[in-house]
Parts: structure tokens; C-alpha cells; sequence
């Protein structure tokens, strides 16, 4: 089934907010003709409002007779209506009583509070208010979503946007641009049945005390210093060395001897007065032969 975008006006193909496309199905003749929205159901889910939100909008804007709770799913709007149509109409109700007035993302929740309507933006944490001179805006208000159990349409819309603050990587997805938890969430899935935004809001904040206090406990926990130390036995050291390349050995004894040496003549001292000596000799240095100078050195224990 094709999808579009559920702002028609970006041509972005990797715009992540999808929906299907309307399709409606024209059944009866004469004065019984009726139009059945076949997807109205899923359309609704992914716009995270309720199906008679959108159905009672398109029965509006037409001037028709609509049904707003079908138990067998068909979503009917007396009359003949095209399915392009029913798609422009529902870009109006997008626009209206979806889409966030600052961010112009999807990402609202519909809360009703004191007589008012207000969209509770989990994108950019705004609250911002459709026109409550529609029509639409009444029967929501007498429809309101009940704040018990969290329904589906609240799900999806929380889902996509923990998805977004992921993506983003921000700290949570129900906080607001200054940082604190959006108002109208409930610290777990069951709330109270008055829909009041003020306990909800508070039950977040309880929740977010315990967790930084729970925090900073751990934090609190000091860990065990750690004394390193080196075996120095005996054996040890044997072993140690044993466990040295040949030529790092090496190395070792002419340091040692230089150690055990020092304030006297070392090694190198000895070949340097053999060599003048061997020169004087036979006369220069050049005539020295390398063997002979090689066959020294290693007398000497400094051959490298």
C-alpha cells in the first residue's frame, strides 16, 4: 500500500513522517449512497489521533452525516466522496489539529484541560492550541481522550518520539527544550481518570527526584584503593629475567659491569689505550685490521 508524507507539502522522500494513502471505497445508489473509508483506522493510528476525530472532521467540512463509533471498523460518510478528495480535506485536519504550531512536526498528543484544547508537542516540548472556533474543536472537547491507560494513539506518538530523541541523542525524549519533563505524562501507564495535567506533571517529577537520588547514591560509593606491588623474591627476579630477550640480557650485563666498574677504567677505556697502543705500533690506526680490533672487543666482553 502506497505511503505518503504526512505533510504533502515537503517533497522530501526521506521525510520520516508517514501515512497511507485514503483509500475509500462507494457503496449503495440514489439517496442510500454512502463513501467507506477502507484505512481510516490505521491512517489515524499513525497520525496518533482517534478515528471519529478524523471522520467527524471530514463530515463537517463535507456537510455530511457521519458514523463515529462503527463496531465493524467501516468508517462511513453519507454521500460519494473521491478519495482524493477525502486526502485533501485530511491535509486540513494535519494542519489543524496535528501538526505543532512552532515545530510543524506531528509529534502532538491532544490533551483537554479547563474547556481548552492544547497539542503537547513531544518533538520540541511546545503547547500550542488549534482553533477552537471549529466545529471540531467542540465535539473534542465533549470526546475528550480519556487519561486513563495510555490508548494507542499516546503510544505511538511517545514511541516516535523516544526514537527521535535517540537519534538526536538527547537525554530523554519526554523532556522539554529547557530540560524538565513535559506536562500531561505519567510517570507509568495508568494515571488518574480526571485528566488533570498538573498531577500527571507531578507524578514525572517524583519520579525523576527518586531516580537523581538513587544516582547519586551510586556516586556516593567509593571505591577500594588498590595497592600495587611487585614480587621482589629472589625467584621472581630469576624469573623475570629468564623471561628477557638475548639481546636485552646482554644489555643488562654491560650495564652491570659499568655499574660495578664505575670509578675505574671501564671496558671501553680498555679498548680505546689497546687500540693507540696497537697504532703506535704499527704506525696509524688505519693499518689496524677490524678482525683484530672485533677479536678484542669480544675479549673484552663488549662485543654487541
Amino acid at each position: 500500500m502506497a505511503n505518503v508524507n504526512i505533510r504533502r507539502d515537503v517533497s522530501d522522500p526521506f521525510y520520516r513522517y508517514k501515512m497511507e494513502r485514503l483509500q475509500s471505497k462507494i457503496e449503495g445508489k440514489g439517496n442510500g449512497i454512502k463513501t467507506v473509508i477502507v484505512n481510516l483506522s490505521n491512517v489515524a493510528d499513525q497520525l496518533a489521533r482517534p478515528p471519529n476525530y478524523v471522520i467527524k472532521y471530514f463530515g463537517f467540512e463535507l456537510g455530511a452525516q457521519t458514523n463515529i463509533d462503527p463496531k465493524d471498523d467501516r468508517w462511513i460518510i453519507n454521500g460519494a466522496h473521491e478519495a482524493g478528495k477525502l486526502q485533501d480535506y485530511l491535509d486540513g485536519f494535519i494542519n489543524k489539529f496535528v501538526l505543532c504550531k512552532s515545530c510543524k512536526n506531528p509529534e502532538t498528543v491532544v490533551n483537554v484541560k479547563d474547556g481548552d484544547i492544547f497539542l503537547d508537542c513531544k518533538a520540541c516540548g511546545q503547547h500550542t492550541h488549534p482553533d477552537l472556533r471549529h466545529k471540531l474543536s467542540g465535539f473534542i472537547l465533549k470526546n475528550a481522550p480519556k487519561k486513563g491507560k495510555k490508548d494507542k494513539s499516546n503510544k505511538k506518538a511517545e514511541r516516535r518520539a523516544r526514537r527521535e530523541a535517540e537519534r538526536n541523542g538527547t537525554a530523554g525524549s519526554d523532556d522539554d527544550a529547557n530540560g524538565h519533563p513535559s506536562p500531561g505524562e505519567s510517570g507509568s501507564d495508568k494515571g488518574d481518570d480526571d485528566g488533570d495535567v498538573g498531577n500527571d506533571a507531578g507524578s514525572d517529577d517524583e519520579l525523576t527526584r527518586r531516580i537523581n537520588a538513587e544516582a547519586r547514591e551510586l556516586n556516593e560509593i567509593k571505591e577500594k584503593e588498590v595497592e600495587w606491588s611487585v614480587d621482589m623474591s629472589e625467584e621472581a627476579i630469576k624469573a623475570r629475567a629468564q623471561a628477557l630477550p638475548d639481546d636485552l640480557k646482554q644489555t643488562l650485563v654491560i650495564n652491570e659491569a659499568a655499574e660495578d666498574d664505575e670509578g675505574g677504567p671501564s671496558h671501553y677505556d680498555d679498548l680505546g689505550n689497546w687500540i693507540q697502543e696497537q697504532a703506535k705500533k704499527e704506525g696509524s690506526v688505519t693499518k689496524l685490521k677490524d678482525v683484530d680490533v672485533y677479536l678484542k672487543a669480544k675479549d673484552l666482553g663488549i662485543e654487541a
